[in-house]
């Protein structure tokens, strides 16, 4: 005859628990486990088994340092865009043709747009 095991309780404090229990022996065992850490960390941010490269660098290493050390493309893009802001802002906008002032707009429209979504929560 087969033997039935009670089942545990994780709500009755003379049992541990996997956060941290109160028997003995017991302290905590919870851990996050992401079947793709193993991966990312092999990998690096890289999330396939190919890579692409989309471009020719007379300096890979030095971008690759540049990555790691300065920031993302996205990061990159984001300060010299915050910088022409303030330049767009304050161009005088006198003797511009009218694409040329559309032109400044549609900028100036993307970036109130990437500021409203970096405002926004994100996440779960």
């Amino acid at each position: 005859m087969a033997q039935m095991l009670a089942p545990l309780s994780v709500t009755t404090p003379e049992f541990p628990i996997a956060a941290g229990g109160e028997g003995p022996l017991s302290g905590g065992v919870a851990q996050v486990i992401n079947p793709w850490r193993w991966f990312t960390t092999i990998m690096g941010n890289q999330f396939s088994l190919f890579s692409i490269n989309l471009g020719r660098s007379s300096a890979p290493q030095v971008e690759t340092q540049i990555l790691d050390e300065v920031g993302s493309y996205g990061r990159q893009l984001g300060r010299i865009g915050e910088a022409l802001e303030v330049l767009v802002r304050e161009f005088p906008r006198e003797g511009l043709t009218e694409a040329a002032v559309a032109a400044l707009e549609d900028f100036s429209a993307q970036m109130r747009e990437i500021k409203r979504i970096k405002e926004k929560p994100h996440g779960a």
